[in-house]
């Protein structure tokens, strides 16, 4: 699931399977499949949250793996 800010009513109707969504706005991301956040990303009415990026642990791996 992707994470968006959304700053205006969307509705979608996917193009893949017989489903579809709606958003509102709100301040706080809203989890969504990626189809619909990047059709509401396209259309101008929301900002795509990205991830934080994990940390990763080096500990006990050496290059070449």
């Amino acid at each position: 699931m992707a994470k968006a800010i959304f700053t205006g009513e969307f509705h979608y109707s996917s193009r893949k399977t017989h489903v579809g969504w709606s958003a509102y706005p709100k301040p706080e991301p809203q989890h969504f499949p990626r189809e619909f956040i990047d059709a509401a990303v396209k259309a101008g009415r929301a900002t795509e949250v990205l991830p934080k990026r994990a940390k990763t642990a080096s500990k006990g791996r050496k290059s070449g793996d």
